[in-house]
C-alpha cells in the first residue's frame, strides 16, 4: 500500500480523504463492513483485497480484541448439515455464522486454532476436507485425495512462498512398498488443483513414528499442531512396545522434510500439543497421573534442534469454584488470547462444553463461554470439543477448479434443467459429458434434487412388478394403469412386501431376500436372509378376524428400513422368530442390523418384547414395532423402539385402549408414520373402524377415526387396512389393503378408489377371453402359470380366494400341464401372491457405490 499524502479527486471535483487516512478508517471496520466496502468501486476493492491490508487488519484486530471470541460446530436437527455458531462472552446468545450443507452426520473434526483465520475441517462420513474463514463465511471443499481409512491432516502457512498448505499423512494400500505416505495441497497454488506427494516422501526411519502418529490422531481425535513453521504430530508411547526417545514427529513446511523432537522429562501419556504465542507447547493433565492431583502443566519447546523443554505454566484446577475443570473427562488447551499489554490468557475447553480462561498474572480461572445444548443427542466427550478460536481475518479462501466450473451461468442453467428431469433420465445424463457427470454426482446437487422434487410432500405411488428376464423388479407409475393394463410378463410370481420410502430408498422384501431399491433410478442391492425359518401355525389365537396371511407380512421375518443419522447411511433391521408357540407363550426372537453403506452386519440382538408380524415404521432415526401380546410374560401391548445410531432398544407405552388385550380381543394394532409423527392404529373389525392415535410431546391423542363400514374391499374382517400417508393439501388419508388403494376423506367419510387389483384382473380377463379357453366361475388364484394356448381345466377340491369378490375367467395363473388340474399342495403358495404391489416412493438420486471408500468413523 502507498503511504504518500495523496488525495484522490472525483469526476465532479469533490475531494476525498488522503489514502493513509482512508486506510486508518478501513482498519477500524469489522470484516463484514469491509466486505461490503469492496463492492463500492474497483479502487476500494483493490486496496481492501491486498495482502498488506489483510495482514494489517488482522494484526490490529488481534491487538484491539478485549474479549475472546470462539466458534463451534453443531449438527442440525436431522443431522443433514452442520452449523457453525459464534460464541462470545459479550452476550448470552450464540449467533449462526453459516451452515455447511454437505457436511452431514456427526463424524467431523476441525483444528482448534485457526491458521491466520483459516480453519481446516474434516468430514469422515464423505470423507472430505474443507477450509473456511469463519469471519468472511467463505468455504471451499478440497479436491478428492487418495483413499485411506487412517489419515491425519493439518493446515499450515509457508512463510517463504506466502501460501497456505494442507499436509496430509496417511496409510497407503497394504501391499504398496511405501506404506506411509504424505501429500500436500496448496490453496490457490501454481502447482495445480490437486494433491501432490511431498518432496522425498516419508523416509523409512520415520515410518514407524508416522504410523503411530496417524493411529493416535485418528483414534483419539488429536489434530496436528502448526507452530514455528512446522506441523507437529504427537507420538504416543502406548502404541509402541519400547518407549521412544522422541515425543513429536515434525514436518518442515519450507523444505518438506521430517525430523524428531525429543521427549520432555516425563512420560508422554495423557498429553496433547498446542500453539501458544507462536511456540509449540505440550499440555500435561496430571489427573491422569494421580487421582488426587488436579494440576495442569504447560511445557514450552525452547528449540527444535536440541529438544529442550521448560515449564511455562502450572494451573491448579481446584481454583475454579464451579468445579468445571475437575469433573470433565477431557480438558484441552486450545490457544491463547490477548488480556492486557503483552499478557495473553490461556483458553481451556472442556468436554462439558465450557470454555475457561486462565490469567497467568493473577493465577485465576474464569468461565468465558458455556455452550448450550444442541441437537446432538448422541454427543460424546470427544464430539463436545468441536470449537475453535475466532479471528477477524480477511484471508481469502480460494475456490477449486471444480467449484468455479460449477458456478458458471451455463452450469447453473444446466443444473436447473437436470433438477426437473425424472431420476432415471438424470442418471442417464451422466453420459453426456464430464461436466454433467461432475454436476450430477456432486453431493450438493443430489441433496438439492431430493429437496426440490419432494417439497410438496404429497404421496407418490408406483406399482411393483417382476423385472425383465426375471431379475429384480420393475416399477411403473400408478397413472399409467389407467392407460393400459400391465403385461402379464411383469406380474410377480412371489409374495412381496414393500416399505415406505426412507431418505430416497425403499426396501422390497421376499421370503428369502431383501432388496434395497431406488425406484426412480433402478439402483438396487440384494441382501440374503440367512436365518432359519420355522413353520408357524395357521390357527393363531386371539385375532379372530385377522387374515392369517395378509399383504404386509412375508415369511417368518419382520424387516424394517431405517437411516443412521450419524453415519448418514441406510440400515436394515431384520427380526426373525426361531421359535413361536402361542399356546405356551414361549418364543425366541433375534434381530440382525445391516448397515448398507459399509456392508456391516451385527447379529444376535434381542428385543425386549416380542413383536407382531405388521411392518415397522421409521421416524427420525428410530424404528418402531407393535408388540405381540400373545407371546411372552406381558398381556398388554406396547411399542418396541430401536435407536439406530445408539444401537439400543426401548419400550414405549401405548394408549390405554390399545394396550388392553385379552384372548377374546379381535382387534389388530400396529404402528404407522403419518405427517412425520408416530401413530398407533387400532383396527376394530366389529365396528369396522380404524382409530389412529398420534404421539406428540410425549402424550397420546386421537388424531383420526376412519369409518370403513359399507366400503367393499376395505372390510376389516377380511383385510388389513393400513394408513400410508396424509395428503398435506386436503388432509385425506391414503389407505392400502394390498389389493386396493383409496383416499379416505375424514369429513365426508368417503373413499375415492385409486387402484383396484380385482378390476384390473377383470379387465385383463376380458381382454384375453377371446384367445383363452377358460371355464367360467374359475378362480385364477389357485392356478400356477399362465399359458399361451387353450386348455381344459378341472376345478380343485375347494376354493381358496385371496381377492375379495369373484374373479371370473382370469388366466394369468393357469397351468400349461396336459392334465390341467393342479394338486392343492402345489397351489397354496400362489394364493398369497399378488401380481402387482403398490409402493410409495420419493424422487431421489440416492445410491451406494459398488466400491466403498475407506473410512474410520470414531467419535
Amino acid at each position: 500500500m502507498t503511504t504518500g499524502n495523496k488525495r484522490v479527486g472525483t469526476s465532479g471535483g469533490a475531494q476525498v480523504l488522503p489514502e493513509e487516512m482512508m486506510t486508518e478508517v478501513f482498519l477500524r471496520l469489522p470484516v463484514k463492513s469491509i466486505l461490503q466496502c469492496r463492492a463500492v468501486c474497483r479502487s476500494w476493492a483493490d486496496v481492501l483485497s491486498s495482502e498488506e491490508f489483510c495482514r494489517l487488519h488482522m494484526a490490529r484486530a488481534e491487538a484491539a480484541s478485549a474479549t475472546p471470541k470462539l466458534f463451534f460446530t453443531s449438527p442440525t436437527s436431522g443431522f443433514d448439515a452442520t452449523s457453525v455458531y459464534l460464541g462470545s462472552s459479550s452476550g448470552p446468545d450464540d449467533g449462526l455464522l453459516f451452515t455447511l450443507n454437505n457436511v452431514r452426520g456427526d463424524f467431523m473434526d476441525m483444528t482448534s486454532s485457526p491458521c491466520h483465520g483459516l480453519t481446516l475441517l474434516y468430514d469422515a462420513v464423505a470423507p472430505a476436507y474443507y477450509v473456511f474463514n469463519a469471519a468472511t463465511r467463505t468455504v471451499t471443499r478440497l479436491p478428492p485425495c487418495q483413499d485411506s481409512a487412517y489419515a491425519t491432516a493439518g493446515l499450515t502457512f509457508d512463510a517463504r512462498t506466502k501460501e497456505y498448505k494442507v499436509v496430509r499423512l496417511f496409510n497407503g494400500k497394504y501391499l504398496e512398498k511405501q506404506h506411509i505416505k504424505c501429500e500436500i495441497y496448496t490453496l490457490g497454488g501454481k502447482q495445480g488443483d490437486c494433491w501432490r506427494p511431498a518432496v522425498g516422501g516419508v523416509p523409512f526411519r520415520f515410518c514407524l513414528a508416522a504410523d503411530v502418529a496417524i493411529s493416535h490422531a485418528t483414534l483419539d481425535k488429536l489434530q496436528p499442531v502448526f507452530a514455528d513453521g512446522f506441523l507437529n504430530w504427537l507420538i504416543h508411547p502406548d502404541f509402541l512396545v519400547i518407549r521412544p526417545r522422541a515425543a513429536i514427529l515434525s514436518f518442515s513446511i519450507t523444505d518438506e522434510s521430517f525430523r524428531w523432537v525429543h521427549s520432555p522429562p516425563f512420560v508422554v501419556s495423557g498429553v496433547h500439543l498446542v500453539e501458544l504465542t507462536g511456540h509449540l507447547c505440550m499440555v500435561r493433565d496430571l489427573r491422569n497421573v494421580s487421582p488426587d492431583c488436579s494440576m495442569l502443566e504447560i511445557w514450552k519447546l525452547n528449540d527444535y534442534s536440541t529438544g529442550g523443554w521448560s515449564l511455562k505454566h502450572r494451573i491448579d484446577l481446584l481454583q475454579h469454584a464451579a468445579r468445571d475443570l475437575t469433573d470433565p473427562q477431557i480438558i484441552r488447551v486450545i490457544g491463547s488470547v490477548n488480556a492486557y499489554g503483552s499478557t495473553k490468557k490461556v483458553v481451556i475447553a472442556t468436554s462439558k462444553r465450557k470454555v475457561i480462561a486462565y490469567d497467568p498474572v493473577l493465577g485465576t480461572l474464569e468461565t468465558i463461554l458455556a455452550i448450550r445444548e444442541t441437537y446432538s443427542s448422541y454427543q460424546t466427550e470427544q464430539s463436545a470439543l468441536r470449537l475453535s478460536l475466532f479471528k477477524e481475518s480477511l484471508v481469502p479462501v480460494h475456490q477449486t477448479n471444480e467449484e468455479m466450473a460449477l458456478s458458471t451461468p451455463l452450469a447453473e442453467a444446466t443444473r436447473e434443467i437436470l433438477l426437473r428431469l425424472p431420476g432415471d433420465y438424470t442418471v442417464q445424463a451422466k453420459l453426456v459429458c464430464k461436466q454433467w457427470l461432475r454436476l450430477i454426482e456432486n453431493e450438493s446437487f443430489m441433496h438439492y434434487y431430493y429437496s426440490h422434487n419432494n417439497m410438496d410432500r404429497r404421496p407418490k405411488i408406483m406399482l411393483v412388478g417382476k423385472g425383465t428376464g426375471g431379475s429384480g423388479f420393475s416399477f411403473a407409475p400408478l397413472n399409467e394403469l389407467k392407460q393400459h393394463i400391465p403385461n402379464h410378463d411383469t406380474w410377480l410370481d412371489m409374495k412381496v412386501v414393500c416399505s415406505k420410502p426412507c431418505h430416497g430408498m425403499n426396501l422390497i422384501s421376499t421370503e428369502m431376500k431383501d432388496y434395497l431399491y431406488n425406484p426412480c433410478t433402478g439402483y438396487r442391492f440384494v441382501y440374503l436372509s440367512r436365518e432359519q425359518f420355522t413353520h408357524m401355525p395357521c390357527n393363531n389365537p386371539g385375532y379372530g378376524y385377522m387374515p392369517q396371511d395378509h399383504a404386509f407380512a412375508v415369511g417368518n421375518k419382520n424387516v424394517g428400513l431405517g437411516f443412521n443419522l450419524l453415519m448418514q447411511e441406510h440400515v436394515i433391521v431384520r427380526f426373525s422368530y426361531q421359535r413361536k408357540d402361542f399356546k405356551t407363550r414361549q418364543y425366541l426372537l433375534t434381530s440382525t442390523v445391516i448397515t448398507c453403506g459399509i456392508g456391516c452386519t451385527q447379529c444376535h440382538l434381542y428385543p425386549p418384547l416380542p413383536v407382531n408380524d405388521m411392518p415397522p415404521t421409521y421416524i427420525k432415526g428410530l424404528l418402531y414395532w407393535m408388540s405381540e401380546p400373545r407371546l411372552g410374560q406381558t398381556y398388554e401391548r406396547a411399542i418396541v423402539s430401536f435407536d439406530i445410531a445408539a444401537n439400543s432398544f426401548g419400550v414405549i407405552s401405548c394408549p390405554s385402549c390399545i394396550a388392553t388385550w385379552n384372548n377374546r380381543c379381535s382387534s389388530l394394532a400396529f404402528v404407522v408414520e403419518l405427517e412425520g409423527s408416530l401413530c398407533a392404529v387400532l383396527a376394530n373389525p366389529v365396528a369396522e373402524e380404524l382409530d389412529i392415535w398420534k404421539l406428540e410431546n410425549g402424550e397420546w391423542s386421537i388424531a383420526y377415526k376412519v369409518n370403513l363400514k359399507g366400503w367393499s374391499g376395505y372390510s376389516l374382517r377380511a383385510n388389513v387396512v393400513m394408513p400410508l400417508a396424509v395428503d398435506p393439501k386436503d388432509g385425506r388419508i391414503l389407505l392400502n389393503t394390498g389389493k386396493k388403494l383409496g383416499i379416505y376423506d375424514p369429513r365426508r367419510h368417503s373413499i375415492e378408489s385409486l387402484y383396484d387389483l380385482d378390476e384390473m384382473l377383470h379387465a385383463r380377463s376380458a381382454e384375453k377371453s377371446s384367445r383363452f379357453g377358460v371355464c367360467e366361475g374359475f378362480d385364477v388364484n389357485k392356478c400356477k402359470h399362465s399359458v399361451k394356448k387353450s386348455c381344459t381345466w378341472k376345478p380343485p377340491v375347494r376354493q381358496l380366494k385371496i381377492f375379495n369378490g369373484s374373479s371370473p375367467a382370469l388366466s394369468w395363473k393357469i397351468s400349461a400341464s396336459s392334465s390341467g388340474a393342479q394338486p392343492l399342495e402345489e397351489t397354496n403358495q400362489y394364493t398369497r401372491i399378488m401380481p402387482l404391489v403398490p409402493i410409495l416412493y420419493e424422487e431421489s438420486l440416492a445410491s451406494y457405490p459398488r466400491v466403498r471408500k475407506a473410512r474410520c468413523l470414531e467419535r
